[in-house]
C-alpha cells in the first residue's frame, strides 16, 4: 500500500488538493513532526515523493514544501486496486477514456496519422 500526502491551499477549492505519492522509505510519522514544527518557523520540509514517468515508471524526487503557505494537509494509503478503482470511478477521467475509445480507430492504409486524412494527388507522403 502507498502513502499519499495531500496538500490543501487557502486560495484552492475543496476538491483541488495537491496530491503526492510518498516514496516507501517514507517515515510518515517523523514528516508530519516536521509538517508541524516548520509552521510556526516557517522553514521548508524535505519531502521524498515519486512523480510518475509513465504508467510503469516513477521517478523518486524531493519536494520542498513550506508548510506556512498551506492550509492543511493530510495523509493517506491505498492500495493499487484502490487507486485503480478511484480512476475509474472518477467522471474526469471516465470522459476522457470514452473520448479516447470514440476517437482511437488505427489509421487505414494512406491515412495521415498526424492529419487523419488521405492525401491528395501530388501530396507527398510522410
Amino acid at each position: 500500500m502507498a502513502w499519499f500526502l495531500a496538500l490543501q491551499g487557502a486560495t484552492q477549492a475543496s476538491h483541488q488538493a495537491s496530491v503526492y505519492e510518498l516514496q516507501d522509505s517514507t517515515d510518515i510519522d517523523q514528516l508530519a513532526q516536521d509538517l508541524v514544527s516548520a509552521v510556526s518557523l516557517d522553514r521548508v520540509v524535505p519531502i521524498p515523493a515519486m512523480l510518475p514517468q509513465n504508467t510503469r515508471k516513477r521517478q523518486k524526487v524531493t519536494l520542498y514544501v513550506r508548510p506556512s503557505a498551506w492550509g492543511m494537509w493530510t495523509f493517506y494509503e491505498l492500495s493499487e486496486e484502490d487507486r485503480r478503482a478511484l480512476m475509474r470511478e472518477n467522471p474526469l477521467m471516465q470522459a476522457i477514456q470514452q473520448h479516447q475509445r470514440e476517437h482511437t480507430g488505427q489509421p487505414g492504409p494512406g491515412v495521415n496519422p498526424l492529419l487523419g486524412q488521405q492525401p491528395g494527388p501530388g501530396t507527398p507522403r510522410i
